[in-house]
């Protein structure tokens, strides 16, 4: 059965192309492009993509609208820093060709590239997503970020990976940081959401040492000490602007220093 490959872009161009001809085995791939202002659109077309251009509203509004225009009955839904290998391809098109496939979506396992290295420990294999599914089975969650592949029907596993290359550097990495976190903040106050003590002060602590020293992060080097720590940085910052947006002082965070965040 046909498949369509789904892919939301903006100021992708230096990736995109490999995650472009690595799907492009597809029998269509749909990119849906919030404006980009580099070459992102015309390496999409020069691939065949149909691009759609969309007003950026949000990450889950942008995939479901993907997915909309998607034809054919299976979707594999892509991130434009994501890469299909070629086991994985033959994995899909296997399952897909089998009378459509017993179930209504597959989780995928991601294997992360940061900063060029392939992270091997801290537990960050397999990270299973759901990114194969029948088309009309599968919507993203409407949530402002962290969104979910929701799907209707029995769910199952591939075995093979798609690999996942992360930031580049630094920089590119802590614009990110700032930028998610303040949609992590935005998601906190509509869910009403209060930090304590224990989830910015004890949270982030425990993140490090369970990926960077209890399951050996620290054996990737140099690249696992910057993923793991910044990663725990993620968590404390995202914390403190929900409590900012919430209204929590210090003796708050005082007294709640042993109570998880609700």
């Amino acid at each position: 059965m046909k498949i369509s490959a789904v892919i939301i872009t903006k100021n992708e161009e230096k990736i995109l192309s490999r995650c472009l001809d690595a799907v492009s085995w597809a029998d269509e791939i749909i990119i849906v492009d919030s404006f980009s202002t580099d070459r992102t659109v015309q390496i999409a077309e020069e691939f065949g993509a149909t691009v759609f251009k969309k007003k950026w509203a949000g990450f889950s509004q942008q995939k479901n609208f993907a997915i909309s225009k998607a034809r054919f009955p299976w979707i594999l839904s892509l991130d434009a820093d994501e890469i299909a290998t070629p086991d994985l391809k033959d994995e899909i098109l296997k399952i897909t060709a089998d009378a459509g496939g017993r179930c209504a979506g597959y989780y995928i396992p991601r294997r992360t590239y940061f900063y060029g290295r392939l992270m091997r420990f801290g537990k960050v294999y397999p990270d299973y997503q759901m990114r194969l599914f029948k088309k009309g089975c599968g919507e993203f969650e409407k949530t402002e970020i962290h969104e979910r592949l929701l799907v209707k029907g029995e769910e199952g596993r591939l075995k093979n990976p798609l690999l996942h290359y992360s930031k580049a550097g630094i920089e590119d990495h802590i614009k990110t940081v700032n930028s998610y976190t303040e949609l992590e903040a935005k998601r906190a106050v509509k869910l009403g959401y209060r930090p304590t003590g224990y989830s910015v002060v004890i949270k982030p602590m425990l993140y490090f040492l369970k990926h960077y020293i209890w399951n050996f992060g620290f054996l990737d080097g140099t690249a696992g000490l910057t993923y793991y720590s910044i990663n725990a940085a993620y968590v404390f910052i995202k914390e403190v602007k929900a409590m900012e947006a919430a209204g929590t002082g210090t003796i708050d965070l005082a007294r709640t220093i042993f109570k998880r965040a609700r």
